[in-house]
């Protein structure tokens, strides 16, 4: 009998990303999610601490998506478009900032950690993908640690009420099931939704390679390979699959919600 999927709550939690693995390699049906109150230990990019204090809406969702090994690096690019959809319900406009985070004005508030189980040489159901998502939503900045304070925001600050973190949850697993779903049958629909909410889009910005070459330019949108594309002074486009994006300031405009 196939497992159904389940929400899995703790009140304080490591890394739920790390629980999720756990329960994907044990078999945890499509569609499992793992909650917790407040995180500990919890990751970002690169092996960065992710700040979780309590208020906030950290989850991990175990996905076993019908996906080509090629379009894996497409979802974490879905979840900040669906975290993104959902929020617009409730009272914002949340940008994108390549290729996980998701942006009010300068201010971080929230981001995604998509890891993987194998997806070669292993049986049918086994390969499966962790999409951990991390928002602030009734916390606020002097929740944080003093360096962070000025630099990220929340849902409850930005609307100025409480916000129901089930609601919240249920809508972005549903939203990002949806987009996932159509990565392969429909890919455009899901990349004219990400540009609509491109947050580098016009910027200056800098980016550093893993070998730690710096190249400036301007943010140039994203690749349908799930790229993101730098172009130079002189014209030439960096397609960026890793390493460092940084916005600078004294940028033009913000970008466009078309």
């Amino acid at each position: 009998m196939q497992a159904k999927p389940a929400v899995v709550r703790y009140p304080e939690a490591d890394s739920t990303n790390s629980l999720a693995l756990e329960l994907g390699r044990q078999g945890a049906a499509h569609g499992t999610v793992v909650v917790a109150a407040r995180q500990t230990g919890g990751r970002g990019r690169a092996g960065r601490c992710f700040v979780s204090p309590s208020g906030g809406l950290y989850m991990s969702v175990i996905l076993r998506p019908d996906l080509a090994f090629a379009h894996l690096r497409l979802v974490t690019l879905a979840a900040g478009v669906a975290c993104s959809m959902v929020l617009e319900k409730h009272g914002i406009a949340p940008l994108l900032k390549w290729p996980n985070d998701l942006y009010c004005g300068r201010k971080k508030l929230g981001g995604i950690l998509t890891e993987t189980a194998p997806w070669s040489a292993a049986p049918p159901g086994v390969p499966f993908v962790v999409v951990g998502i991390g928002l602030n939503v009734n916390s606020l900045p002097a929740d944080f640690p003093p360096p962070l304070r000025d630099l990220v925001t929340s849902l409850s600050e930005i609307t100025h009420r409480c916000h129901d973190l089930d609601m919240l949850r249920r809508e972005i697993v549903r939203q990002l099931d949806s987009l996932v779903a159509g990565l392969e049958r429909n890919p455009e629909t899901f990349f004219s939704l990400w540009r609509q909410r491109d947050f580098l889009l016009g910027k200056n910005i800098s980016w550093q390679d893993e070998n730690g070459l710096v190249v400036h330019g301007a943010g140039a949108g994203l690749r349908p390979d799930g790229r993101y594309r730098l172009r130079t002074p002189d014209g030439l486009i960096h397609p960026i699959l890793a390493g460092v994006l940084k916005v600078h300031p004294g940028n033009q405009v913000e970008p466009g919600r078309s």
